[in-house]
């Protein structure tokens, strides 16, 4: 068994064949995702696709991705090591006015041309299984941009407040 994906495959032959993929996709051949990860050159996911039907007989593909990601901090900016272990469960179509999938719980995968792109599937699942917001269990948490209570607040004294910062062109005029 070869750890090769191919670049292309048409789902429907593959559902017909009933037929499997398994294989590590290395992320320098995801770009989307390469954009932001941070030190992680050598990450590998893990990919285990099953082209078959749903229990109503839509074609589904079926299958996990799983791997590491180095992804940055979004408070500190340190990097975070992110799993990513995810279960494909997506029925394909080729229109979008398709709505039975959604009724029964599936996510739909609009096929063009009957073939998908292997590469661009995976990543789009990766990213898909991104958190929304990056971050250590045990960072510090966001300091305020105003530290203190709204009491500790010092009012301007009323002498402030009637100082006027045009007065001096009023006697301006008046010297004139």
């Amino acid at each position: 068994m070869s750890n090769r994906l191919p670049i292309e495959v048409n789902p429907f032959r593959m559902i017909e064949q009933r037929r499997s993929l398994t294989g590590v996709l290395p992320l320098q051949q995801l770009p989307r995702l390469r954009e932001l990860a941070v030190g992680s050159e050598d990450s590998e996911f893990k990919v285990e696709m099953i082209f078959t039907h749903s229990a109503s007989g839509l074609p589904l593909i079926a299958g996990s991705v799983t791997g590491e990601l180095w992804l940055s901090c979004q408070r500190c900016l340190e990097p975070v090591k992110v799993t990513i272990d995810t279960q494909l469960n997506v029925v394909l179509t080729t229109s979008q006015t398709d709505r039975e999938p959604e009724e029964e719980g599936y996510e739909l995968y609009i096929v063009d041309d009957e073939r998908i792109f292997v590469r661009d599937f995976i990543e789009d699942e990766i990213l898909l299984a991104l958190p929304v917001v990056a971050r250590h269990a045990a960072c510090q948490p966001v300091k305020p941009l105003f530290e203190g209570s709204p009491d500790e607040f010092v009012e301007p004294s009323a002498a402030e407040e009637s100082k006027n910062p045009f007065a001096a062109l009023k006697d301006w005029k008046k010297s004139e």
